[in-house]
Formats: C-alpha cells, sequence, structure tokens
C-alpha cells in the first residue's frame, strides 16, 4: 500500500482537529503536523516536503494563497478551504483546483483526497505547481476592488449584504463585524482583505474600522492627528494617527 505525508494549516484549532480526525481514519496517511498560520507552515516546509497540505485561505497576517504561491515549485499538493469565499470558488473553478468549502462532509472530504492521491500516483504534481501559479494570479484578479455584495453562509441559508447598505466594518479577531443601518453580520475575513476590495467610498480610519463615507453625517478634527466620525447609526467612530494622511487627503476631495 502507497503512503503519503500531510500537513494541516489553519488558524482555528477546531479546524484543525477536525481534519486530522479525518486523516486519522486512512491509514495510508501520515500527519506531520499542524500550523495555526502561514508563516509556520512556510518554515515546517523549509526541511520537510508533504504530499498533502491542507491550507485554510483567509488566515490572519499571510493568506492560504501567499502560501500556495510561495510553495508552488515544491513536490506538495495543496488542497485548499475556504469558508464560502465566493471569489475564491470562482477562481478554483477556472483551474479545477480541488477545495473544501466549510462545514465541508467526510464524502466531500474522501473525494478530495482520492483525486489528490491519484495526482500522485499519475505523477502530475509538477503540471499541478503550474496550475497554482495561474490560479494565484486569478485569484488575486476576482479579488480586485469591484466587490458589490458580501455572502454569509447563516444555518445553511444565504445572506446578501449590497456593501451600498453598509455603514461600517469593525476588524474583531479572525472575524470582522459588518454594520448596516439596523443589524451586525459576522463574516470570517481579514479586515485588510476587504479593504482591498470594497469600492472607493469606503475608507480605512483606524486599523479595526473601515467607513462607508456614504453614511457619514459629521466629521471633526480632534487633536494628536487623530478625527472623529459620527455615522448614520448613530455610531461615532475615533481614527488612529496612522491614517491621518490618508483621511485628510479623502476629506479634502470631499470638500
Amino acid at each position: 500500500m502507497m503512503t503519503y505525508t500531510a500537513l494541516v494549516v489553519d488558524d482555528e484549532p477546531h479546524a484543525r482537529r477536525f481534519l486530522s480526525t479525518l486523516l486519522a481514519k486512512d491509514k495510508s496517511i501520515h500527519l506531520l503536523a499542524e500550523c495555526a498560520n502561514g508563516r509556520e507552515a512556510l518554515n515546517f516546509c523549509k526541511t520537510q516536503t508533504p504530499d498533502f497540505i491542507f491550507l485554510d485561505i483567509q488566515m490572519p497576517g499571510m493568506t492560504g494563497m501567499d502560501v500556495a504561491y510561495q510553495l508552488r515549485k515544491t513536490e506538495s499538493l495543496i488542497i485548499f478551504s475556504t469558508a464560502y469565499d465566493q471569489y475564491a470558488i470562482q477562481a478554483f473553478e477556472v483551474e479545477a483546483l480541488d477545495y473544501l468549502i466549510k462545514p465541508f462532509t467526510n464524502k466531500r472530504f474522501e473525494e478530495v483526497l482520492k483525486r489528490a492521491k491519484k495526482m500522485i500516483e499519475l505523477n502530475q504534481r509538477k503540471a499541478f505547481s503550474q496550475r497554482v501559479e495561474r490560479l494565484f494570479k486569478s485569484y488575486n484578479q476576482s479579488s480586485s476592488p469591484s466587490l458589490t455584495e458580501i455572502v454569509i453562509l447563516n444555518k445553511g441559508l444565504e445572506d446578501r449584504i449590497p456593501v451600498t447598505n453598509i455603514h461600517y466594518i469593525e476588524s474583531s479577531s479572525v472575524y470582522v463585524i459588518i454594520h448596516t443601518k439596523r443589524k451586525q453580520y459576522i463574516y470570517r475575513a481579514a479586515l485588510e482583505m476587504l479593504a482591498s476590495q470594497l469600492p472607493q467610498e469606503f475608507i480605512r480610519i483606524h486599523r479595526s474600522y473601515i467607513i462607508n463615507s456614504t453614511f457619514v453625517l459629521k466629521s471633526r478634527y480632534l487633536n494628536n492627528n487623530t478625527f472623529s466620525f459620527e455615522m448614520a447609526n448613530e455610531k461615532v467612530l475615533k481614527s488612529s494617527r496612522t491614517y491621518k494622511k490618508a483621511i485628510a487627503a479623502f476629506l479634502s476631495r470631499k470638500e
């Protein structure tokens, strides 16, 4: 029986445990390690080359797509996982790469793993690596600043939030909280990633806040290079000094 090695990379402990449990059921696979972020994964792969890397996409600091691109010339086959990122799915379908949408079933996991094993048996690792390189470009293009809505999977149903309804977005660990006029939504994404996808009406005022200028009722300079923004949903947000230059340029355009 052919044997394989695997690495699990995910910033959520329960997701790592779930994947490790599934892999333990397959006697042909030896789990080498679990990594909590992209940097750990890259450091691990400096000395070892797993046959399979189960790689989460949306991780703080370094995305799974960044990790995959840096590992594209290795012999590892990457199986991506994503919490319903419509842009990632679109890019994956273009390149016909396997991916797991969280939460996934045991059956779906087994199907993906079976195909990955077949690729190794047919010695298709090189072709896979070339597709990862094309996927990186495709993913970046599909994640361009043209976001019109955010789709959140909630108990099997979809919440579709037009970006024009968003008052501001707040960072909360590995999630963001999307604030509209009357509701809040929790979405698993990095604020940094969203900042690069939102239209020009949105401005980053703090490491934890992006605001929609359409819903700013009043802005006021405070002191020490900071500003306050009174939003239409009655929330008042304060900027940090880091974003003073960008905010000043934004306010000058509004005058």
